[in-house]
């Protein structure tokens, strides 16, 4: 069996141990970027680096499996010679300016008008109204917001920028490890934000890899927003564009992934697309997994990502090896989200967690938050904040919607909030709450996609 040195959050860790349970290629040291944050970010990576130096044959590869881990996972793998993506392919990701810059000499065409935030307020003929804001280092979707009138821009700088600042501080002690991650753009503009010129269409997510050069694509997720918001309701797999489009869009990230530095590693693609116009805009690209569909893609297809991820980390082109027998048509990816602060009183017990695998052991559940919290203390956007992902596959639209609001009910999530006239009223998160946003109206009429 091969040895990984597997990096990722601690609430992917059960689904982690589940992908690879039953197989015989890769035996696992699982380490959490929570973990790494608490001991130190530098002195771990030093220390890392320094045992893997020393015992060459400790670990086969290295991978990470969202921006915190990838950075860490980048810098141990090209420290030790091992593969992963390259730590300049990662700072021209993570750094949302410096990627529009690469793309607009490669892809001028579908790059959108962009400025930094300082550049566009001495020049605001950059940008029209309404125009989209976000940190040029992102934390999920935390500053992200539509600018339509005069001083909006400034108020969330005012608001938002010294939390930027702070989630983005590991990210500068990891890079400051070695001179030759110092890239002097990227330490200058991290922590500020980008104005974009608004990108319509079909949100989706494209999935891949490059190894020793060559991309391959293996599968694209379409978002379904809750209505009138920037909060996502679910992603379903899979989805597909007409062929002339999708040629289209594949032959440009062709050009563009390798310019990125992109190289034995996995990507994301997150861009907009008007089947109509065959036009497209590129969101962003990610040099790592998109952690999130894994579950996803794999409930339909049969093939964990997680173990071509591993493949691509040990020198193996990925081999579409199927992991279980049983997939379905379709499968969505759901969010659960409060759109208001809330004091967590209840997260989900092993008993109801079992309980659901009992009745939908093809649901998978991955808890984001704990107890005696707020959901404030937590991640989120500014509008929503989110406490759970549930993968639900299926066969049918209805099949799946059903399946959704029977899961969510049983999971048992409880929240508080003290209203203005500080009664404090208490909030089960079942089905119901969920349907009041509108997001099952949205989407009732789309049909699951075909094989």
């Amino acid at each position: 069996m091969k040895k990984i040195l597997f990096l990722c959050d601690a609430s992917d860790i059960d689904m982690v141990e589940q992908s690879f349970a039953r197989q015989n290629r890769y035996d696992l040291t699982i380490e959490t970027s929570e973990k790494i944050l608490q001991f130190g970010v530098r002195p771990y990576l030093e220390q890392t680096i320094e045992r893997i130096r020393n015992n060459p044959e400790m670990y086969d590869g290295i991978v990470g499996t969202h921006d915190s881990s990838a950075v860490f996972a980048a810098i141990i793998a090209q420290e030790t010679g091992h593969r992963f993506a390259p730590v300049n392919a990662v700072i021209n990701t993570q750094n949302k300016y410096l990627f529009r810059r690469i793309q607009r000499d490669i892809l001028p065409e579908f790059t959108p008008a962009y400025a930094l935030a300082l550049d566009y307020l001495r020049k605001p003929s950059r940008l029209s109204f309404p125009f989209f804001i976000k940190p040029v280092r992102a934390n999920i979707s935390f500053g992200t917001h539509i600018v339509e009138q005069t001083g909006e821009l400034e108020y969330h700088m005012a608001r938002e920028s010294f939390d930027i600042a702070r989630f983005n501080q590991y990210y500068l002690n990891a890079l400051a490890i070695d001179p030759a991650y110092h890239n002097a753009l990227n330490v200058a503009t991290c922590n500020n934000f980008l104005c974009e010129e608004l990108v319509s269409g079909t949100q989706v997510t494209m999935d891949g890899y490059v190894f020793e050069g060559e991309v391959t694509f293996f599968g694209i997720t379409r978002a379904v927003y809750h209505p009138n918001t920037n909060s996502f309701f679910y992603h379903a797999f899979p989805h597909r564009f007409d062929p002339a489009l999708q040629d289209k869009i594949e032959t440009a990230l062709k050009k563009l992934i390798p310019a990125l530095g992109i190289d034995n590693s996995f990507f994301n693609v997150e861009l907009r697309a008007d089947e109509e116009k065959q036009r497209f805009g590129i969101i962003e690209i990610n040099s790592r997994i998109a952690f999130q569909f894994a579950k996803t893609i794999k409930s339909v297809t049969g093939t964990d990502p997680l173990h071509m991820l591993c493949d691509v980390a040990t020198g193996q082109r990925p081999d579409p090896i199927k992991t279980r027998t049983m997939t379905h048509g379709a499968c969505f990816n759901f969010e659960l989200h409060l759109f208001h602060d809330a004091r967590i009183l209840q997260t989900p017990t092993q008993s109801a967690f079992e309980e659901i695998r009992l009745k939908y052991p093809e649901v998978s559940i991955r808890n984001l938050i704990h107890g005696n919290a707020h959901l404030s203390d937590f991640k989120h956007n500014p509008e929503s904040y989110r406490y759970a992902v549930v993968d639900v596959p299926g066969d049918s639209h209805e099949q799946i919607m059903e399946k959704y609001y029977q899961v969510v009910s049983m999971l048992g999530y409880r929240f508080s909030k003290a209203p203005e006239d500080g009664k404090v009223s208490c909030i089960m998160a079942e089905s119901p709450p969920h349907r009041t946003y509108g997001g099952s109206r949205e989407v009732a009429s789309q049909p699951v996609p075909e094989d």
